[in-house]
């Protein structure tokens, strides 16, 4: 878009400026604006919104500005900024909680000379601004990019009579202060010791943890010089890091400190409580001053053994035939105490829907540390098809914690006989062998025997028979020869 901008002759404006003068003068002093800016930028108009009454602190405004720059003869392309113009405010009195928008800017040209551009003109909204209460003046700078011939940044000045600024109102007459006493007493800073923390709240044996202690200083005089804490730990403990004696320095009075250091329980430390002693030394800055005699602490911390009591081994079948103890069903169960402390009333039992054993439950009593025992059982089976069975291991750790430990196992059941004996195991019933109603076997096998005797004497006897017949016969063709 081209604009063309026809010159008002030097008298013309002359007489114009009077009477702007001549209204302003006659007009209240809130209305009135005035406006500065640099070399080469015209303000050719503006509007304020509200357009009438006071601006106080906390008041929101919002103004057009129309603005006609004679340094800018070719017109800004797009980014970084949007239409190639930048706008920032530059004023304590106004703070910006909108958006400041410069419009497009378009080339004006002078129709009394060559056609050629004269400048450039534009609008710029500020949306909403806040009147600080502070001064009277909307100020800002104005910034191009891509020109073809740089131009330094801008500034416009408007001063916008209607501002008032904010006067605080006087404040309350102070009471008298009171009559001067005596001097104040010089007082000794002492020490106590606030607090003291360690770890997580639970210290196991064979493992490293922080003790911290605050340190405060009671509400003396003067400062305390050469301030140091000392911890003394129990012969069961080592130092982990850092060092038994901490240097603070120099602590005011009524203020806190805090220090800590790593500490390191023995791994074959008993379980129970262990004290470790800190006191706190420094010197009262003032001569004469006594040191401060407090800053004693014994802080008890209870140490537990890392509790390790585990199931070692299970040897269990995988195979068994329903109703019948066929051998497989032995099972051991062993268990371990790899900690320090002894547990109490182990009991050991193998549970399943349809398996039993011989002896129920067994108690094995206590477990002491490094020791193991076995729990041996007779396993049986009620019924055919996979079971699941479980282990079950009850006992209380050395805190008095009942506690449980399980190992699932399955069984594979096969068919067999069963017949309940009344006593809770299961027993064998062989297959019954059909009754005879005649005389018993051995009878029949001696008569077999004797049968076969007599047999036997019969044919020996038929046999020499025909061999004496055979003789006889013989005897008489001998005699007829």
């Amino acid at each position: 878009m081209i604009k063309k901008r026809i010159r008002v002759p030097i008298v013309a404006a002359a007489i114009v400026l009077l009477l702007l003068l001549v209204f302003q003068t006659a007009a209240p002093s809130y209305a009135s604006v005035t406006i500065d800016s640099t070399a080469g930028i015209e303000v050719t108009s503006y509007t304020i919104t509200p357009a009438t009454g006071s601006i106080t602190r906390g008041n929101d405004i919002s103004v057009s500005v129309t603005i006609f720059d004679t340094r800018v003869t070719s017109l800004p392309t797009a980014p970084p900024a949007p239409n190639g113009i930048t706008v920032s405010l530059s004023t304590p009195s106004f703070t910006n909680r909108g958006n400041i928008t410069p419009g497009t800017p378009t080339l004006v040209y002078d129709t009394a000379s060559t056609p050629a551009p004269i400048g450039c003109e534009y609008t710029i909204t500020f949306s909403s601004l806040r009147y600080t209460g502070t001064g009277n003046k909307l100020a800002f700078n104005i910034s191009y990019a891509n020109l073809a011939t740089p131009v330094a940044v801008g500034t416009v000045t408007l001063t916008i009579g209607r501002c008032v600024p904010y006067v605080a109102p006087p404040a309350p007459e102070q009471p008298k202060p009171p009559e001067p006493g005596p001097p104040p007493i010089d007082r000794e800073t002492d020490f106590v010791l606030k607090d003291a923390r360690f770890g997580d709240g639970t210290v196991y044996a064979g493992d490293e943890f922080a003790l911290s202690v605050t340190i405060l200083t009671t509400n003396g005089t003067f400062p305390v010089e050469n301030v140091s804490v000392t911890f003394t730990p129990p012969e069961q403990f080592t130092l982990a890091g850092g060092a038994s004696v901490v240097y603070i320095g120099t602590m005011a009075p009524n203020t806190t400190r805090s220090v800590s250091i790593l500490l390191f329980p023995s791994a074959n430390i008993a379980e129970g409580s262990y004290p470790v002693s800190v006191s706190v030394t420094g010197v009262n800055q003032q001569p004469g001053m006594a040191p401060p005699g407090g800053g004693q602490m014994t802080v008890s911390i209870p140490v537990l053994q890392p509790e390790r009591f585990e199931i070692f081994d299970a040897m269990l079948p995988t195979d068994l035939t329903a109703g019948v103890d066929d051998g497989l069903g032995f099972s051991t169960v062993t268990l371990v105490n790899k900690g320090k402390g002894t547990v109490a009333n182990v009991t050991v039992e193998i549970s399943g829907d349809g398996l039993r054993t011989d002896v129920g439950r067994q108690y094995l009593g206590n477990v002491a540390g490094g020791e193991q025992k076995v729990a041996d059982f007779i396993l049986y089976a009620d019924f055919a098809g996979e079971i699941e069975g479980k282990v079950l291991v009850l006992y209380e750790n050395v805190r008095g914690e009942q506690k449980t430990l399980e190992r699932d196992f399955t069984v594979l059941v096969s068919e067999g006989f069963f017949e309940d004996p009344g006593w809770g195991g299961p027993e064998f019933i062989p297959p019954e062998e059909p009754v005879s109603t005649g005389p018993p076997t051995w009878l029949w096998i001696v008569i077999a025997a004797a049968a076969a005797a007599v047999a036997a004497v019969l044919l020996v006897r038929r046999h020499r028979k025909k061999k004496a017949a055979a003789e006889a016969a013989l005897d008489e063709i001998d005699d007829d020869d």
